[in-house]
């Protein structure tokens, strides 16, 4: 059986441990390397994919983000800031997003409950 990578929701909470794991100091690992890339592929495969931070669209890997983060600031309390920042604004941006109900025809918007 091929593995199908993680869900979304489950790419989401490893995805934020990696990402502070890549503003904080130190080196990476190569396992961090290909979480990344598979929890990002597994966002990116999602409907959640139009919502999410540019830097996840952009940053194609691990070391790609790190250098990212730490150019952003060169204090690791300044980075994670910003990225929990940008979590609860993609959060924000789920939750707002309008849904289509099938069992109303698909024409009735309502509030996403991600």
């Amino acid at each position: 059986m091929i593995d199908q990578g993680p869900a979304p929701s489950e790419a989401l909470q490893e995805m934020r441990d990696l990402l502070h794991r890549a503003a904080a100091e130190g080196d990476s690992q190569r396992h961090f390397w290909v979480r990344y890339t598979i929890c990002r592929e597994a966002l990116l495969a999602s409907d959640l994919k139009p919502s999410l931070p540019g830097f996840l669209l952009q940053c194609v890997t691990f070391s790609r983000f790190q250098e990212f983060i730490r150019l952003y600031h060169p204090q690791s309390q300044k980075r994670a800031a910003f990225i929990e920042q940008e979590l609860q604004a993609f959060t924000g941006r789920v939750r707002a997003r309008p849904t289509f109900d099938v069992f109303e025809g698909g024409e009735t918007p309502r509030r996403a409950s991600a």
